[in-house]
């Protein structure tokens, strides 16, 4: 299953179009800040499932700030990050991974790009939308395990 991951789009709704017609994912993820972009997304792309969580950024009534996800025996944990002070580091983070027994946490917030595994789980972030360099993440799961990688979109300049 390939997993199309954003956060901090930030009204760039057509950047996250444009990469859904390059990887044409099983389903999206986004990671909050703008909740409301994930929404009017959805609404744009009426057949490809969705998962989202709210960020720092996002007041509306509805929504979760985080998610835990099971695909194909994989568990992903979803957040934006600022409840766990990610721009100060990712202990937190993991241990709320660990906590919740997730193989993958994705995050958000710090609009930088990142894969690095941690003891007992690893963390992803995509990085935004808005500014140069604008990248989103894919997470292919098969058989059991998962693979992570950034995409940069070329020539995104504000």
């Amino acid at each position: 299953m390939k997993l199309l991951v954003f956060s901090d789009s930030h009204g760039k709704i057509d950047r996250m179009q444009l990469a859904a017609g390059q990887t044409h994912p099983d389903a999206i993820l986004h990671l909050g800040d703008c909740f409301s972009d994930a929404l009017e997304l959805q609404r744009i792309l009426s057949g490809v499932q969705f998962h989202m969580v709210k960020g720092n950024n996002d007041w509306q009534p509805v929504g979760e700030n985080e998610l835990l996800l099971t695909i194909e025996c994989v568990t992903i944990y979803m957040t934006h990050g600022h409840h766990y002070r990610v721009k100060n580091g990712l202990h937190a983070l993991a241990e709320r991974a660990r906590q919740k027994k997730a193989n993958l946490a994705l995050f958000g917030h710090t609009h930088q790009s990142l894969i690095r595994q941690e003891p007992g789980v690893w963390l992803m972030n995509p990085g935004q939308m808005l500014l140069h360099p604008v990248s989103y993440g894919i997470v292919t799961v098969e058989g059991g395990s998962f693979n992570c990688e950034i995409i940069r979109l070329p020539g995104m300049i504000n």
